[in-house]
C-alpha cells in the first residue's frame, strides 16, 4: 500500500528553484533512502512533506490525502514525524520533558508503553531522563530526537542526516535502532550523506541531483551501481545526470 506519493513536486526559494518536478513514493513498512550531494534538494523534500516549505506546484499525497493545504502544525496529527538536521531538541528541558512534549497530539493517555519502548530502544535516555537535553552528547541528542518521533505515535518518520557528527560506534547504534523501529511497522524516509549506511538498511533508494531525481531502484542494486559507487561510495564524484 502506498503511504506517501509525491507527484511532480516543485519548490522554490524565491527565484531559485530547488526541486524540479520530482516523483517519489513510499510503501507502508519501507525504509527509503534519499541520496545526493549537499544542495541537491534532499532536506527541501522533507521540509515540503512536513509542510515547513510551500510548494510551487505538484502534489504530496499521504494515505490519499493531499497535504498541499495542510498547515505544518497539523502534519504530526496526520501521522508524520520529522527529525530535522541538527536534531531540534529543547536544550533547556530534560530528556523526559522533551519526550512528553512530543505527545501533545496523541489521543490515548496510556503513554507508559511508549516511554518503555523508547527507553528499551535507547537505554541511555532512561539513565539520563532527568538530565537537561542540552548537556547530552551528540549521539544521545540524536537518540532523543528519534525518541520524540516515536512518542508522536506516527506512521511515517522523516529523518534528515541522523548520522551527522556521530562517531562510527554511535552511528551504528542509531542505524540499528532505525532498523528496529522499521520492524515495529514504522515507515522511514531517510536523508543521509553516509550512503553506505543508508543503503545497507534501506529497501529502496532515490538519487537527487540539482533538484531532480536521476536514479532510483532497490537499495542493493543502487549500492552496486557503478555510478552510485563512484559518486557517493567512493573517492571520486561526478554528475549522474551527465552519465
Amino acid at each position: 500500500m502506498k503511504l506517501l506519493e509525491i507527484q511532480q513536486l516543485s519548490v522554490s526559494y524565491g527565484a531559485i528553484k530547488a526541486l524540479h518536478g520530482i516523483d517519489l513514493e513510499l510503501h507502508q513498512g519501507e525504509i527509503v533512502s534519499l541520496l545526493g550531494a549537499n544542495g541537491a534538494g534532499k532536506s527541501t523534500t522533507l521540509r515540503a512533506i512536513s509542510r515547513m516549505l510551500p510548494m510551487t506546484s505538484g502534489q504530496i499525497l499521504y494515505k490519499g490525502e493531499n497535504l498541499a493545504k495542510i498547515q505544518a502544525h497539523n502534519v504530526v496529527s496526520r501521522g508524520i514525524a520529522h527529525v530535522p538536521e541538527g536534531r531540534g531538541i529543547f536544550p533547556s528541558l530534560t530528556v523526559l520533558e522533551n519526550l512528553k512534549l512530543a505527545t501533545w497530539t496523541v489521543k490515548t493517555k496510556q503513554l507508559a508503553p511508549r516511554f518503555n519502548y523508547v527507553f528499551t530502544l535507547f537505554p541511555r535516555l532512561e539513565e539520563r531522563k532527568d538530565q537537561l537535553a542540552g548537556t547530552l552528547s551528540g549521539g544521545e541528542q540524536q537518540m532523543l530526537a528519534v525518541g520524540r518521533a516515536i512518542m508522536t505515535d506516527c506512521e511515517l518518520i522523516l529523518l534528515d542526516e541522523p548520522s551527522m557528527g556521530l562517531s562510527p560506534r554511535l552511528c551504528k547504534e542509531v542505524f540499528q535502532a532505525l532498523q528496529q523501529i522499521n520492524k515495529q511497522g514504522k515507515t522511514l524516509l531517510l536523508v543521509e550523506q553516509n550512503a553506505n549506511m543508508a543503503l545497507k538498511i534501506a529497501h529502496r533508494g532515490y538519487v537527487l541531483e540539482n533538484g531532480r531525481i536521476v536514479l532510483t531502484g532497490p537499495a542493493n542494486e543502487l549500492a552496486h551501481d557503478s555510478r552510485v559507487r563512484e559518486a557517493y561510495l567512493g573517492t571520486h564524484k561526478h554528475s549522474l545526470g551527465n552519465s
